[in-house]
């Protein structure tokens, strides 16, 4: 007869069992754990095999790591695309599928082996949102009217972590949106000086046929490079009456702040009064467009003046590899120059000079921003001025027998022909006269030059170097500039008439007569160097240029 276990039996049964369970249990979860860490570190072994791998295949591109100390970044996604680790590997830090913001950083150690770190970096808006305080009046806010938009209010002191550099620019982040995830951004520079339109637009169509716009939206666009013009969106831009900006609205890439932006920042001695004259999107009347004057306040001009131009620009979420967005060390991308030949419009390069006249500083390496590019060579002018003034000549039409190119031929043969492009170029010498005229009207008359100055309509032909005001200003740092101080005003090579020449004043006004040729004022150098020149160094910023080779 079977007899079966007594409730006392099983009850014993039951507490072995769970008793084996709980010894057995946490050994297998071990085991389990041991075996996933051992699988996940031969991973990441793989992958740092590979990067190394990647490395010195594409040296070239990451010549920064020369430097003891520097680090740069190996994407996953190249390394996944380019079949040097497989396309269903999982990132064995976090489990998941690999991404555009997975990278191996890499440092160069002191015994100049490589350190590799396989990590995730961040978008800028995920990097910003952080940065967010609920509660506060100044700083990172919310738009009350739409939760999904935060933007910056307050001083240079109360908003200090919103500089980006990014194409060649120093921008400044007005706002962004969580919900379609866009930035909009001003350059923190004037990056050029014209006069606006013909007269004051009250239509969209007149706006759109400005000079202003198209310098925006075809010369400037088109200085960028395709990686910053395909992060570019469409956005809309307010360009009617001062006191009723959106009367009138316009879809562009690149726009003007408008004047309830200005305010909604904060207005004069907000982060986006740069102690700097630049025109807004609006008019005032029917003869002139409002502007931001010297002291920041907002003011009006009428057309026939040329003040600063500071474009306003939507882009796409970003991936940020460096920086933590003060002044000093600006939010930055991954986009570094090898060579001059893919170097960007705006970034800054240092050129070796053999002169004895001190006029690139005691280290004799002169600091450069690229204003352009062709076939052959690359357009710079000298990021500040010669260390003496000089006259124009005798007369206000430039010739290469003026007085001026006395001191540019000087300063232009003591750059190597090694970097130097020693070749002839254009150089538009037209008539820029007291009236409302196009940036275009310039190229009627040329003259052929290895060197000259600043040309109307030109990148950087503006006060983007701070002249001998930079006590007051915030847009550059002044120990980046050649003899800032040496004057207020510096030569271009248009006239203003038959008796005057024009220039540009130290508040970003290109100057409206006044400047005779006989008078003796700054001179900034315009050279070109040559196309095929590498980088070892730098990242293109102005505290760290690029260094040749």
């Amino acid at each position: 007869m079977k007899k079966g276990f007594t409730m006392i039996e099983l009850i014993g049964v039951i507490v072995i069992m769970t008793l084996i369970l709980l010894i057995a249990v946490p050994t297998i979860n071990n085991v389990i754990k041991s075996s996933k860490e051992e699988k996940n570190q031969k991973s990441l072994k793989s992958i740092y095999m590979a990067a190394e791998t990647y490395l010195l295949s594409n040296y070239e591109q990451y010549r920064s790591l020369d430097i003891v100390g520097n680090s740069d970044y190996i994407y996953v996604m190249d390394l996944i695309n380019e079949q040097y680790i497989d396309i269903n590997d999982i990132n064995p830090v976090d489990n998941e599928t690999f991404d555009n913001k997975d990278v191996v950083k890499v440092t160069r150690n002191e015994d100049n082996t490589f350190n590799y770190e396989l990590i995730s970096l961040k978008t800028l808006i995920e990097i910003l949102l952080e940065k967010y305080k609920p509660g506060s009046t100044t700083g990172l806010l919310i738009d009350e009217s739409n939760p999904s938009i935060y933007y910056y209010k307050g001083t240079n002191e109360e908003v200090n972590n919103n500089y980006l550099w990014y194409g060649g620019h120093q921008w400044r982040i007005i706002e962004f949106n969580t919900r379609d995830n866009t930035l909009i951004l001003i350059s923190q520079q004037p990056l050029t000086s014209i006069q606006p339109s013909s007269t004051a637009w009250k239509t969209e169509e007149t706006y759109k046929k400005s000079y202003i716009n198209l310098w925006l939206n075809d010369y400037f666009y088109n200085s960028l490079d395709d990686i910053i013009k395909n992060s570019i969106v469409n956005n809309t831009f307010n360009v009617g009456i001062y006191n009723d900006v959106d009367e009138i609205k316009t879809v562009q890439k690149i726009g003007l702040l408008d004047e309830e932006q200005y305010i909604k920042a904060g207005s004069t001695e907000s982060y986006l009064d740069n102690k700097d004259a630049f025109w807004l999107g609006n008019r005032y009347n029917e003869s002139n467009i409002q502007y931001i004057n010297m002291y920041g306040n907002p003011s009006n001009y009428d057309t026939t003046n040329a003040l600063g131009i500071r474009p306003v620009i939507k882009i796409a979420d970003i991936i940020i590899t460096g920086g933590n967005g003060t002044f000093d060390s600006n939010y930055e991308t991954d986009d570094k120059a090898t060579n001059t030949s893919n170097i960007q419009v705006g970034e800054y390069i240092n050129v070796p000079y053999r002169g004895s006249d001190n006029a690139c500083g005691t280290d004799n390496k002169c600091i450069f921003r690229v204003v352009s590019k062709d076939n052959d060579s690359i357009k710079v002018v000298l990021n500040g001025l010669l260390p003496k003034v000089s006259l124009y000549g005798s007369s206000s039409t430039i010739t290469t027998s003026h007085t001026i190119y006395t001191p540019l031929n000087e300063f232009a043969n003591n750059i190597s022909n090694d970097y130097r492009y020693t070749g002839n170029k254009i150089f538009y010498i037209g008539d820029y006269p007291p009236s409302s005229v196009s940036y275009l009207d310039i190229q009627d008359e040329t003259l052929l030059a290895t060197v000259g100055v600043p040309t109307v309509g030109d990148i950087f032909s503006s006060n983007d170097i701070d002249l001998s005001m930079s006590n007051i200003k915030n847009f550059v740092n002044v120990e980046t500039i050649e003899n800032p101080t040496i004057s207020e005003y510096y030569w271009v090579m248009n006239r203003y008439s038959s008796s005057y020449v024009r220039s540009v004043h130290s508040n970003a006004v290109l100057f409206s007569g006044y400047t005779y040729p006989t008078e003796g004022i700054g001179v900034r150098p315009v050279i070109f160097l040559k196309n095929n020149l590498s980088f070892v160094s730098g990242n293109g910023t102005a505290d760290e240029p690029y260094e040749l080779q």
